[in-house]
């Protein structure tokens, strides 16, 4: 057994969540990953039903790039609608190879349908024991990639 494989992502993920409403403007969720420090911003509705993810990445490439105006383009033009969430109860050995799988590098935690957390893959390298075969394995998996050449 290895510390990823003991650790649930309860244990690890982020609860201090940074969220914004669909209509606010990239402009605005830029401001909040300056200010929080964070990578990603979490897109909710009213009720804090979970809608999408902002993340600093698509702010670039697909607002910055695409010469959008930030002021008048809202978070739901850019946003990854409806990302994927996994349990808290899950181990962080079964969130890395879900990012893996999908190529995520954070994963929004849902318990019961309710927003409770987020984790990203610097959150899981904390428990991550690296080992030869590891290596060799995450060299092959990339190498084999589509996404990666």
């Amino acid at each position: 057994m290895s510390l990823a494989s003991e650790t649930k992502v309860s244990q690890i993920m982020q609860t201090d969540l940074v969220t914004i409403g669909p209509n606010n403007t990239i402009y605005g969720a830029a401001g909040l990953t300056q200010e929080r420090n964070v990578s990603s911003v979490l897109v909710v509705d009213e009720s804090k039903k979970l809608l999408g993810l902002v993340t600093d990445r698509q702010i670039v490439v697909r607002a910055v790039a695409n010469g959008l105006d930030l002021n008048n383009t809202t978070c739901q033009e850019i946003m990854t609608k409806w990302p994927m969430t996994i349990s808290p109860d899950i181990t962080c050995s079964e969130a890395l190879d879900i990012m893996g799988d999908y190529g995520y590098r954070r994963l929004p935690v849902e318990s019961n349908g309710k927003l409770v957390g987020i984790i990203s893959i610097t959150d899981i390298g904390q428990v991550v024991e690296f080992n030869d075969k590891c290596v060799e394995n995450m060299i092959k998996e990339l190498s084999n990639d589509i996404r990666y050449r």
